[in-house]
This record gives structure tokens, sequence and C-alpha cells, in this order.
């Protein structure tokens, strides 16, 4: 059960992962105006570099979330441990 959960979780991160650097190359796109005079290429040239900013993001964001995971974690093993200690 657990491994399928998991399975379904990774999925899950997988598909906001690219949810967010595709909401996120469109929107640098969006800011950036290109002159009709640029063409398509530079169009294209704007979405990539959307792209490749946000997919520096998405690490960053896994990394802030996994600090926040080991800090509540020490903080709930410890009220544990209070509570535990407190017991006996």
């Amino acid at each position: 059960m657990k491994a399928k959960s998991s399975k379904a979780a990774g999925k899950i991160a997988s598909w906001f992962i690219v949810a967010v650097v595709v909401a996120g190359a469109l929107a640098i796109s969006g800011v950036a105006e290109v002159s009709e005079a640029g063409g398509s290429g530079a169009r294209l040239f704007i979405l990539f570099i959307g792209a490749v900013i946000v997919l520096q993001v998405v690490p960053g964001l896994m990394l802030l979330g996994a600090m926040f995971k080991g800090i509540y974690g020490m903080v709930f093993k410890k009220s544990a441990n209070d509570a535990a200690g407190q017991a006996h």
C-alpha cells in the first residue's frame, strides 16, 4: 500500500513541476515585450529563457520544502520525547 501511495505522490509531484515550469515560462514570456520585427524566433527564445529560470526555481522550492520538513520533524520528535519523559 505504501509503495502505491508513494508512486502516486511521485506522479503528482512530477505533474506539478511540469505545470509550474509551463506557467512560469508563459508568465515570463508574457512580461517581455517583443516587437513585431523580432518575429517568432525572439518569442521562442524568451519562452526558453523563462523555462530555464523556472527550472532553477523548482529545485530551490524542493530544498525549501525538505528544510521545513526537517525542522518540523525535529520539533515534533522533541515534543514527543518530552511527552514520553513526563509520562514516566
